[in-house]
């Protein structure tokens, strides 16, 4: 007799495996069916297509859903979201791309993101390492001097003060999602190299990679990640 298929996941065992590995305490905001087989990904509603065929959507950004898409559970995360899957304290991206050495930057009180020592010896492969995993990069400068070893920092935030922390760290490299220009001079003036990845950018690796974890948590689930033109 054949075994019947893996039931696929209910909307609750979605919304729990989101409440712990994003520490969530409500992913879950709007009822849908029970089971979930085709669950579809975007960064906020206006990045969806009209109808989909899925049966639940999880959303960075959710608060302009209204009315649509009636039927179909909403997930959502947020702050967490922001936290573990874009720039800041990303391990995930970490792991990702070899980084060793990974430690915790606190300020005031916070973590705002991690200190690593990367693979690559050379500004020119790092670049190329980030590159090769989020697609590119807004706008970048290299250190000075830039043979000395490679220390950077991930970060959630550009500012003066910041830029000085991680500087006393002993970093090098300031990777973030969005350049502030008001923060460029400070950087430069201590020698700091700075990678702006891209807010966008940054979101939809930390979709790609969400989507990826769900697959290998929850087998019988088919994940779709919108808009389908944009990059993994």
């Amino acid at each position: 007799m054949t075994p019947p298929p893996p039931n696929a996941p209910t909307l609750t065992d979605l919304a729990h495996w989101l409440s712990a590995a994003l520490d969530d305490p409500a992913p879950l905001r709007r009822d849908g069916p029970a089971e979930v087989r085709r669950l579809a990904l975007a960064l906020e509603p206006a990045d969806l297509p009209p109808t989909l065929e899925a049966d639940a959507l999880f959303l960075h950004r959710s608060r302009r859903i209204g009315d649509g898409w009636p039927g179909l559970g909403v997930l959502s995360v947020h702050d967490g979201f922001d936290q573990q899957l874009t720039t800041g304290p990303n391990r995930r991206l970490a792991v990702k791309l070899g980084w060793r050495e990974v430690r915790e930057v606190v300020w005031e009180g916070r973590t705002v993101g991690l200190s690593a020592t990367p693979p690559q010896p050379r500004w020119i492969d790092l670049r190329a390492a980030l590159h090769a995993e989020l697609g590119g990069e807004d706008t970048s400068w290299p250190p000075e001097p830039a043979s000395a070893p490679l220390r950077l920092a991930l970060m959630n935030a550009m500012n003066p003060a910041l830029i000085g922390h991680v500087a006393a760290l002993g970093v090098r490299v300031y990777l973030t999602g969005q350049l502030r220009p008001s923060a460029a001079g400070a950087a430069r003036g201590l020698g700091l190299g700075v990678i702006a990845l891209g807010h966008r950018r940054s979101e939809l690796w930390g979709l790609h990679q969400l989507a990826r974890e769900l697959r290998a948590a929850f087998p019988e689930l088919e994940t779709e990640v919108y808009p389908l033109a944009e990059p993994r």
